[in-house]
């Protein structure tokens, strides 16, 4: 462990992070009748359906941030509700897109209900999340909206596995690869904390930190999963255009061409060898200034929790380090 955590305090708070995703599940189930009013009962079973299963990273970090700041328990959950709801409905169009039949070890919604109707579902969720926050106030409304129009603005500037103009002429901007993880990623993350800084009526200020401190988790996390689904398994030929923003991000100096495909097979594996190293040393690096953030926003019991969530977060990934 690093920056003063030491492996009881990280143990402790591995079992407080438990409790709580425990907790926000049993209350999220709760909080749909109320959070989709207006759907027929059916239709609310449905987003039960979607919302189930969850890691409920964000959603745990919208109420582990108003816990820190020592704002009320049930001021946290309509705005963990609207996180996760917005994550979830994200997956929805993302698996659509995709062609992605799977989600979380069963089938996706679009195979089950068709295309049209899993893309209605979604848009039925982001609204209502955003009808949500405006109601509890300008700020909620914001920062979520903010946030939604900002993965929206991620997920088209992400490179698609079939390579496109820019993939092919070898000329993939050395920015993109950090600028789509905070845009896709990093934001929501920042968004649950900012909305769990809110919910305590925390200062602008602390609500600032509180983004900033998410956004370095989720872009951790992000990384960290990116390594797990593109350089721990074997090389295949259909995910390489994918490895090209984060070669041309991290191993320019070693791609003179900055083409992700010049390299023969020894020399690509060298490569990706590389690449796995420098990806795991970045999200390190983001992860040691979420920790350094937590300082800022709670003292005593409260920065340790804060110190200790970024290493528990990024454990979700398969790609982790110990």
């Amino acid at each position: 462990m690093s920056q003063g955590i030491d492996p009881p305090d990280q143990a402790a708070f591995a079992s407080h992070w438990q409790a709580l995703r425990k907790r926000l599940d049993h209350d999220l189930d709760r909080c749909v009748p109320q959070f989709f009013e207006d759907l027929p009962a059916a239709h609310r079973d449905a987003v039960r359906d979607v919302l189930h299963g969850g890691k409920r990273l964000r959603g745990g970090l919208v109420v582990l941030l108003n816990e820190a700041l020592g704002g009320a328990a049930a001021a946290a959950i309509p705005r963990a509700m609207a996180i996760e709801c917005v994550q979830a409905a994200s997956l929805i169009h993302d698996d659509v897109v995709d062609g992605d039949a799977t989600r979380r070890n069963g089938p996706a919604l679009w195979t089950e209900q068709g295309p049209r109707r899993a893309i209605l579902l979604g848009d039925v969720i982001f609204a209502t999340a955003l009808r949500r926050m405006a109601e509890l106030g300008p700020h909620d409304g914001v920062v979520l909206a903010t946030a939604i129009a900002t993965m929206a603005a991620g997920a088209y500037q992400e490179p698609l596995a079939s390579s496109g103009p820019a993939l092919e002429a070898g000329t993939v901007a050395a920015d993109l690869y950090p600028r789509v993880i905070a845009l896709k990623t990093g934001v929501l993350f920042g968004a649950a904390a900012q909305l769990g800084a809110l919910a305590a009526a925390a200062s602008a200020a602390s609500a600032e930190r509180a983004f900033e401190y998410g956004v370095l988790i989720g872009e951790a996390y992000q990384i960290l999963d990116d390594v797990h689904d593109l350089l721990d398994a074997p090389p295949d030929a259909a995910q390489l255009p994918l490895l090209s923003p984060a070669m041309s991000h991290f191993c320019a100096d070693l791609l003179p061409m900055r083409r992700f495909d010049a390299p023969g097979p020894p020399a690509l594996e060298r490569l990706r060898a590389v690449l796995r190293e420098r990806m795991l040393a970045a999200a390190e690096h983001r992860l040691q200034r979420a920790i350094a953030t937590a300082d800022l926003l709670g003292s005593g019991k409260h920065a340790g929790l804060l110190r200790a969530a970024p290493r528990e977060i990024a454990r979700a990934t398969p790609a982790a380090a110990p």
